[in-house]
């Protein structure tokens, strides 16, 4: 089971909300999944997923709450890589109207509006449950164990402008784009992604995301510093040749007899121990890491003389 579909899971099995907030998450969940029809002036409604648990959470919500009468279609399907699709029809038949004025699909004059219902804009916990309608039927978000990103998927470029602002509610500053005839709403850093899966009620994957991580964090700072040790490591172990090799030059050319005791000393220490660093250089000798560092440039430029 994917990261997206565990959080879906959550969200369905979630405790239900009050009246207003499960009428904002159905809201969500038919402007995005759903689509209305007008047969003979009499107005039904096709409600179109692809998660069993939610096709039972939405037949629950409309039937409890309003009474209507309703077929379920479930069909082979590979969409997805799901093996089932879930149609709920609402079919004509008294109070749909009302229903879908109260959800803010019409007007009083019967025209369809395509905006989010203002109400669902301003009141926080029913934009809290708006999210949360519009991430069961068109959100998506990454495994904790890669790359940060979630995103809600709008056929309508209104409902991604609208999903924009209730976001910015939240002090979300969310980013747009087009992709494949959709409208993407989306953020990719991990504070973001964060923030909305706790406004949206997955608590369970927001704490699995927080504890994976740390982890990342961790093997980041391991690597890091064994990234930063090994240059260091490299780069000592050239510098040691080089003062080797310097050290070969001056006792080829001149001999290290005619060198002065203290850096005679200096060369002797040095070839007797090829990989010790400057400090390690400096407790054998009783020296400061800067005396040996010293030293050893005044047998470097000795050696550039000779060579």
């Amino acid at each position: 089971m994917s990261f997206t579909d565990q959080v879906k899971e959550e969200l369905t099995r979630a405790e239900k909300k009050g009246y207003q907030e499960q009428l904002a998450e159905l809201a969500a969940l038919i402007r995005v999944d759903g689509s209305i029809q007008i047969s003979n002036k009499h107005l039904s409604l096709k409600v179109k997923l692809y998660h069993g648990n939610l096709a039972r959470r939405i037949y629950s919500l409309i039937k409890d709450r309003f009474g209507f009468d309703i077929e379920i279609r479930v069909r082979q399907h590979k969409k997805f890589n799901l093996s089932h699709s879930y149609d709920i029809i609402v079919t004509p038949q008294p109070g749909v109207r009302e229903f879908l004025l109260e959800l803010g699909f019409l007007t009083p004059q019967n025209n369809l509006v395509f905006h989010i219902k203002e109400e669902y804009l301003v009141n926080r916990k029913l934009a809290q449950a708006y999210l949360r309608g519009i991430f069961l039927a068109g959100g998506s978000v990454n495994s904790p164990k890669s790359e940060y990103h979630l995103e809600f998927r709008c056929e309508r470029e209104s409902l991604a402008e609208d999903l924009i602002k209730l976001l910015a509610k939240f002090e979300l500053e969310a980013h747009q784009t087009e992709h494949k005839g959709f409208y993407v709403v989306y953020f990719k850093s991990y504070d973001e992604v964060i923030k909305v899966l706790n406004i949206i009620g997955a608590h369970q994957a927001m704490l699995k995301m927080e504890n994976d991580h740390i982890v990342k964090q961790l093997k980041n700072d391991v690597n890091r510093r064994v990234n930063f040790e090994t240059a260091n490591l490299e780069k000592s172990v050239s510098a040691a040749m080089d003062q080797l090799e310097n050290i070969r030059i001056i006792e080829r050319e001149k001999g290290l007899e005619n060198l002065s005791p203290s850096l005679r000393e200096m060369a002797q220490i040095r070839r007797e121990n090829p990989y010790a660093s400057l400090k390690e250089l400096g407790e054998i000798l009783d020296l400061s890491k800067s005396g040996v560092n010293h030293r050893l440039r005044r047998i470097k430029k000795i050696a550039e003389n000779l060579a």
